[in-house]
This record gives C-alpha cells, structure tokens and sequence, in this order.
C-alpha cells in the first residue's frame, strides 16, 4: 500500500515483479511439474537428445513467473549457490539426483545453459539462438519461451514474412501449426540437439493442437503439462504472505474492513483456484468503499508488553515524547500500578530513527497487533515475584496483566477494572511499607545484574502463571517466535495461540443452512452458494486469537535501552505475518 494512495500493492503482472523486492515467490506448488521437467533433463543429458515440454496455465496462474524464478534461479546457482535447497531453488528441485547432492548440481549446472527468450528486447530472438548454439558445447540447453501462442514467438519459426504469416493465419490456425511444428523437428534433429525447450501458453487447445503436429513427425519429442496452481490453502498462503510483506496494512486488516458478501468473494476466488492475479485483486477490493461494511472494526491479536521496575511517569513521557495516543486503564492517582492500550499506531512511532521499509513493516504489524501496556513498579514487581499464596497481590496483578481487552468491553466493565487498579495500588502501599527492605533489595539486584536481573524474574513469573516447562515457547503457527508468555483463555472463544488468517478454512455451509438461503440471490451471487461458509464461520476465520506477553525490565533513565528493544520485537512479530 502507497503513502499516497490506500491501494495495495501487488504484482500485476509477472513482469512487474522486478519492482517488487520484498515479493516472496513460493516454489512447493510446482513439484509435480519438476518431475516431469527432471526426467526430461536428465534424458537429453543422458542422450544428447531434444525435447519439448509444452506447458499450460491459464492467465493469472504464475507461467511468467515460473520461468523467470527459474532463470533467477539457475543464475543464482551459477555463481556458486549449489548447495542443495530444495524449498527455494526451483533450478535445483528441476536438476537435482534423487538423493540431492551439492557435487551433482554443481555437475548439472556447469555443463548446462539457461535461455529465457525475451521476443521484446529483439526480433531477432531465434537467429540469435541459432548462432549461439552453433558455438556451444554444452551438454543442455535449457530454452524457455512463454507465451508461445503469440505472433511474435510464431512466426520466427516459419521463416515466414508478415505477409505470408497473416495470409497463413488467415487460412485458419491449423496451417501455422503445422509448419511450426516441422520447423520445430527439423530444429530439434539438427541445430537444436541437446535442448530441453519448455513452451508456455495460456491456450491449452493450441498446445494439444501442436503436441498432435509435433507427434506426426517426432514421435516422443513433445509432451503437454499443466502448470501445477496451489491448492486452496497454499494459495491464500502465499496471498497473505506477501500482501503482508508488500503493504502497510495487513492480510487481516483488508478482509476485516470487507462486509460478508465480499469475503465470500475473495473465498471463493481463492476456493476456485482462479490464480495469484485474480486473489490478489479480489483481496484489494476489500478495501474499496463500495466494499467496506459498517460498524467498529474487529478485535486484533493483542500484544502485551509489562515493564518492571518502572515508574508510571517514565512510560507517560515515553508515549507522550512520540506521540502515541493510548487509552489509559490506570487507576485515577496511580503509583505503583499503570496500564495503557493503544490500538492506533504505536509500533511505527515508538522507534524514531527507521527507515521507509521498517516504517511500512511496523505499519503493517500495527494494523494486526494492538499494545498494550502495563507498568510495574519496584514495589509491584517485588510483589509479582513472590511465592504465590491465595489472594496476594501477586495473583491480581497477573490476572490484570493476562487480561485481554475487547474493542467492545462495556464501560462499566472497564470503570471495575479502575477500581481494581486503584485497589491493587493501596495494597501495594502497604505491601511497600511492610517490605522496605526487600523492595530495596530486589532494586539493587536488579540494578547489579543488568541484562541478567531476567535470570531473577522469569523463574519467578513461571512460577505464578503456574507454568512448568513452556515459558518462551513458540507460538503453534511459528516456532521461530517465542514470547515469554502466551496468555491462553480456555474460552469461549478460545485465545492466547497466534492463528493464521485463513478464509479457506472456513467449513461450508450445510445444508440447513442452504435451505434457508434467500430466494432474491442474482445467479452471480446464487452460484457456488451450496460450497460458500456462513457469515458466522467466516467470522470466526477472521477473529484474532493471539495474546502474548513479553516482560522486560530497564532501570536507566527515561527508560533508555527499551527503544531498541521494542525495535527487535516489531521486527521479530512482523516476521511471523510476513512468513504465515
């Protein structure tokens, strides 16, 4: 998404991906056709033969980005990158031995050349690639050529001039064919030896039609394959992930903002398998005001930050100084005791030296996460710390900082939650003046033990959560990222574990509630309605479970250290959306 424009931003088209740094090309879904591409390589190696692979994906299916990824790819691995990667080197799940081994890529790749034929930057494309081949030696040439059907790639082959190639094509497709696919034999038998072509085209009846030419004349040359798109799931995957590493606004955030009828629309273009240009599309007019449904937006993940040992003042001049707005929860004179929530921007204004990525990346998170914030200070902390008894002050302060807030919670609910920050602070007051001493030294021990005083509180806070062995453990959806506490609720509905977006989740409707379905449905929106999930369940595909804690504690004035330590949170969080 622009500064300028609220449009997401996307790759349009395959071509436009080199304007797209932070684009994340997913390779899994094309395994089935890297069978089919080995075995043809490993053949004409074997052989020093000639093949022909003729591939279909209809518009929008990703065949421009399947060849340049590979062309991307190949080149990376010239230049030394042959250790074996499998998960994102489409040039090595293509040559790779059955048992992958750096030495027999390294092999295939040195002895092999990749041309991706660009009919845009010269005419003259096929000449050139005669007049190259007859100096090579390599053992494979590896031409690639999308778009296939087009004029452009056509007609070099027929040798033809404009004129002819127009007359030709007048007479009806069939005669063009059948004079490619004789120039095609004749090139594959003669000059062309030792090459795997692979041809791309949208237009799969045209490539039977060529298949059938080719095989009158070579049996065995040509084979027809249908680029493999992603299944439901993996396709809104890699949709989300990359509206996620493109945009300042979430994945999330886009289909919250839709009403019901339009996230129907954006399951089911993903549901149909439509392609990556067609989702992200559909996905991108969510965001359209015809699109936008009423009301307040959704709850999103919450992210609670706790800072012991920190004066309430400190954290007011910290949002103050950069201007993040927070609804406060505190009690009316705090002293010991302080909570904040921002569900504004808070991530992209609380580090203040960041560059346009980090500003966009931290916008984006801000759009998913809210912050909220919740101070201790030394007498609060020496109490959270302690050996848990019933009732202690400890336990209501864990419940306050377990606490998940709704955009919804009553304001009377939110007034008892005052009264019960301003009774914790006058039991803290006694707590303090009973435990001088022991407040004085856990303030000392903390100051001694710098970055290490965590070796202090986080055996302590295990304990009074209650928690035995998973205290900084992963989040189910990605391990890399493993807050100190994951707040679970039991429910319903059930929080605390970071779930994916995902409207392809959500199961259909039945078909009680089919039958019911209005009877004044257009045949567009009638259409698939038997596979389409109730507004309910997509509701609960979109609701946003995640609630983790992370405790820290900085005793230097103005709370100096805790800016570049919430710049690697954001980074970190920011990860997870932009690989999940």
């Amino acid at each position: 998404m622009t500064d300028l424009y609220d449009e997401l931003e996307f790759p349009a088209r395959a071509e436009y991906l080199d304007q797209y740094e932070n684009y994340q090309v997913d390779i899994a879904h094309w395994k089935e056709l890297a069978e089919q591409f080995k075995k043809a390589f490993r053949q004409v190696y074997a052989r020093r033969s000639a093949a022909v692979l003729l591939v279909h994906g209809p518009q929008g299916s990703g065949k421009s980005m399947f060849s340049t990824r590979l062309s991307q790819d190949y080149e990376r691995t010239k230049r030394g990158e042959s250790k074996p990667d499998l998960r994102n080197n489409l040039w090595h799940l293509l040559v790779a031995t059955d048992s992958p081994d750096e030495q027999a890529i390294e092999n295939a790749t040195r002895h092999a050349v990749f041309k991706l034929v660009d009919e845009h930057k010269t005419q003259n494309w096929l000449e050139e690639l005669r007049g190259f081949v007859k100096s090579d030696d390599s053992r494979v040439r590896v031409i690639v050529c999308d778009d296939m059907h087009k004029d452009s790639m056509l007609r070099p082959w027929t040798e033809m001039s404009p004129k002819e190639f127009y007359e030709a094509r007048q007479a009806g497709p069939d005669a063009v064919l059948a004079h490619l696919a004789e120039r095609l034999n004749d090139a594959c038998r003669h000059d062309f030896q030792r090459t795997l072509f692979v041809m791309l085209s949208n237009d799969r009846a045209w490539l039977d039609k060529l298949h059938g030419h080719l095989e009158r004349w070579y049996e065995g040359l040509s084979i027809v394959l249908a680029l493999p798109v992603p299944k439901p799931p993996t396709l809104e995957r890699i949709v989300r992930i990359n509206t996620n590493r493109l945009n300042r606004v979430s994945y999330w955030y886009c289909l919250d903002a839709a009403h019901a009828k339009q996230r129907q629309k954006v399951r089911k273009v993903l549901m149909e398998g439509s392609g990556f240009t067609s989702s992200f599309y559909a996905v991108s007019q969510s965001l359209d005001a015809q699109s936008r449904r009423q009301g307040r937006p959704g709850n999103p993940n919450t992210l609670t930050l706790v800072t012991l040992g920190s004066e309430f003042a400190e954290v007011e001049t910290f949002l103050n100084d950069r201007e993040i707005e927070a609804e406060p929860g505190y009690a009316d004179t705090p002293r010991h005791l302080g909570v904040w929530e921002v569900r504004g921007p808070w991530a992209s204004k609380v580090v203040r030296q960041r560059d346009r990525d980090f500003l966009r990346r931290a916008r984006m998170l801000e759009s998913e996460f809210m912050l909220r914030w919740v101070s201790l200070d030394m007498a609060a902390t020496y109490a959270l710390l302690q050996p848990p008894t019933p009732g202690d002050p400890g336990e209501g302060l864990m419940q306050f900082i377990l606490r998940r807030p709704s955009i919804a919670t009553p304001t009377e609910t939110r007034e008892a939650w005052r009264l019960e920050c301003t009774t914790l602070d006058t039991r803290l007051d006694t707590l303090l003046h009973t435990s001088t001493e022991e407040v004085e030294k856990l303030t000392e021990d903390f100051k001694r033990l710098g970055q290490r005083r965590s070796t202090v509180y986080e055996p302590a806070i295990r304990v009074r959560a209650g928690l035995t062995s998973n205290f900084g453990r992963g989040f189910a959806a990605y391990k890399s990222l493993k807050p100190d506490l994951i707040a679970m609720d039991a429910g319903p509905p059930k929080y605390g574990e970071y779930t994916v977006c995902a409207l392809t989740s959500a199961p259909p409707e039945d078909a009680e509630d089919l039958a019911g379905a209005p009877t004044s449905a257009s045949p567009e929106d009638a259409e698939g309605l038997a596979d389409a999930p109730t507004s309910a369940s997509l509701k609960d595909a979109l609701r946003r479970t995640g609630h983790s804690v992370e405790f820290t504690a900085f005793l230097r004035e103005n709370l100096d250290g805790l800016e570049s330590y919430l710049r690697d949170k954001i980074e970190r969080y920011t990860a997870m959306l932009e690989s999940v």
